[in-house]
């Protein structure tokens, strides 16, 4: 018989009950207590916090200078979103444990954060951080504010102190963010990798992981830009090819900072209000551009070359002459291309403003208003817009458009004759023959539709 494996199994035995014996002989009012702590433990980590608020003030009857029962009932009234009923016990626990406890800084700050007081959550935070230089957590919520408020060299300094007492893959990716913003494009990409290393499965790393992947195979190009920002500082061109450049990158939040950058410098400009709207809804902020008169849908996509390239120069033109009516007449013809009536009539608008005889601007203001579902507004536009410019012959051929619609299809016919007199498309020939056909008129029908087959003939054999 092995009498040591015996001996071992005695002692054992002689330790649990006499563990029993000494529970057994606690009082019961420490034993209730200690199923207190353990059930209010429970239900905080179950997130039950309207159950855990009784138990908290149980212990705190009990044992009022008791910081972790304070604690505990800050917590959970921050859970239940009772900010007042947070903030007086924190109060009340400033005054019933002495010294001050420095975890009630850090309560308060949290509490004015919940309330959309960022200045009130920063005092408080930097009190309580300024006592425990040493509390990660609370650097961590200092750095995180700051970067929600765009302060990134602010952020960066408490993101770098936080990260002399620990090092993780979020704190790195937040840090790379900021950095980044700034375009510090070496320490944002050697942080963005060290956070892949310390925490690749970690959801921020991963979602953030996409942008610089992203960002690099662009990264060339924008620092070509960035050099030569450096040297222009300010320049309307260069800012909108970078935010398109960005745009095309994925990183729709550098791209939003160099519009709002443009537009700031020049209201008038087109580009930056595009690029702006197409950020926007990269970063599903799409209702942010009824602001900017943008209508969706719009996609970078249906943005041809020529179509950017044309819209830079009628920027560059506005700029030398801002007074000239053309230039914004020509530019609503390319925003009623693209399907943004809104902006398509303010600048109609301003170029009927500008020289009211301007027949171009009539006729993009009555295309823009019936798009945006003003038709009697449209056909009195397109009607001056003909009155203006006899020989206008798309200004003739949308009126005949318009007046089919109206169902009067003998003064669309006359219209759409003016306009082919001047100008032969197919276009109008179609809108013509369906217009003699409702009129009855089937001879000249016939007509056009044999005009309108060697006109396509003409057509396809120039090709």
């Amino acid at each position: 018989m092995n009498f040591s494996f015996c001996r071992k199994i005695d002692f054992r035995l002689m330790v649990v009950i006499f563990a029993i014996s000494l529970s057994a002989c606690q009082p019961s009012g420490v034993r209730e207590e200690k199923a207190l702590r353990r059930q209010l433990a429970n239900e905080l980590h179950h997130h039950a916090y309207q159950s855990a608020v009784p138990l908290a003030r149980q212990l705190i009857q009990r044992q009022p200078k008791d910081n972790s029962a304070w604690k505990r009932l800050v917590q959970a009234q921050i859970g239940l979103h009772d900010f007042d009923g947070a903030k007086q016990s924190v109060t009340d626990w400033r005054k019933a444990v002495q010294p001050l406890p420095h975890r009630a800084d850090e309560y308060e700050g949290d509490i004015a954060r919940a309330e959309g007081d960022p200045a009130g959550a920063l005092r408080a935070w930097q009190k309580a951080a300024a006592n425990q230089p040493k509390n990660h957590r609370v650097l961590e919520k200092i750095a995180a504010l700051e970067q929600s408020q765009q302060h990134w060299n602010e952020a960066i300094a408490t993101w770098n102190a936080s990260l002399l007492l620990q090092d993780g893959a979020s704190t790195r990716i937040n840090r790379a963010v900021c950095l980044r913003r700034l375009h510090r494009w070496d320490e944002a990409f050697q942080d963005w990798r060290r956070a892949k290393q310390l925490g690749p499965d970690e959801p921020e790393v991963h979602r953030w992981s996409i942008t610089f992947e992203s960002l690099g195979k662009f990264l060339d190009q924008i620092r070509e830009l960035d050099a030569k920002l450096e040297a222009l500082p300010g320049d309307l061109g260069l800012l909108c090819d970078r935010a398109l450049l960005l745009l095309r990158s994925g990183d729709a939040e550098l791209a939003l900072d160099d519009c709002q950058t443009a537009a700031q410098q020049a209201r008038w400009a087109l580009r930056p209000k595009l690029f702006a709207g197409l950020a926007l809804i990269a970063l599903t902020r799409a209702k942010e551009c009824e602001r900017l008169s943008i209508q969706q849908p719009l996609r970078l996509e249906t943005m041809t070359p020529e179509f950017l390239e044309t819209i830079s120069r009628l920027d560059s033109a506005i700029l030398v002459e801002p007074k000239n009516a053309e230039h914004f007449a020509a530019r609503a013809w390319q925003l009623n291309e693209i399907g943004q009536p809104i902006l398509a009539l303010q600048d109609a608008e301003t170029a009927g403003r500008l020289d009211e005889k301007n027949a171009d601007a009539w006729a993009e203001a009555s295309y823009a208003l019936t798009k945006l579902g003003r038709g009697d507004e449209a056909f009195n536009a397109i009607k001056h817009a003909t009155e203006l410019d006899p020989n206008l012959a798309a200004a003739w051929q949308y009126r005949g458009e318009l007046e089919k619609q109206r169902g009067d299809n003998l003064a669309a016919i006359d219209s759409l004759s003016r306009a082919l007199a001047i100008q032969q498309t197919v276009a109008a020939l179609q809108t013509r023959e369906e217009c003699y056909r409702r009129a009855g008129l089937q001879a000249r029908a016939d007509e056009d539709q044999r005009a309108l087959q060697q006109l396509t003939a003409r057509a396809v054999n120039e090709k």
